[in-house]
């Protein structure tokens, strides 16, 4: 494992729980009825943490995000990052990447043909 690449992940590990980016996040606090689908900044922080990691064997992390933690409903703000006490570039770094990486294999012309010709039609 080179040490850029666990450089990657390594700066969410900061992160000291204090749930202030939850707290801030309009998504959670002015939508009543997204609080169920939307799981909010800091288990993004986590989910990216663990979908950057160079050993990590999960190939449906970002699907994950998407259908379980309501990565969708973030519409970037950057509120969290603006009141992390430890200076974690939450969007800029977390959110926005996973957002690429699943609009990549959902809309990418490429995967999607390479999908087509391998036969692997399920979106992983």
């Amino acid at each position: 494992m080179a040490q850029v690449d666990v450089e990657r992940s390594q700066e969410f590990r900061k992160c000291i729980e204090c749930f202030l980016c939850q707290n801030t996040c309009h998504v959670v606090r002015d939508h009543e009825e997204n609080k169920a689908a939307f799981a909010g900044p800091r288990f993004f922080i986590r989910a990216a943490e663990l979908d950057m990691h160079p050993l990590d064997a999960r190939p449906d992390r970002k699907e994950f995000a998407v259908q379980e933690q309501g990565l969708g409903y973030c519409n970037i703000t950057k509120c969290c990052t603006e009141v992390c006490p430890e200076h974690i570039k939450i969007t800029d770094n977390a959110i926005i990447p996973m957002k690429e990486r699943v609009v990549d294999r959902r809309y990418d012309p490429l995967v999607w043909l390479g999908r087509k010709i391998l036969r692997r039609d399920q979106v992983s």
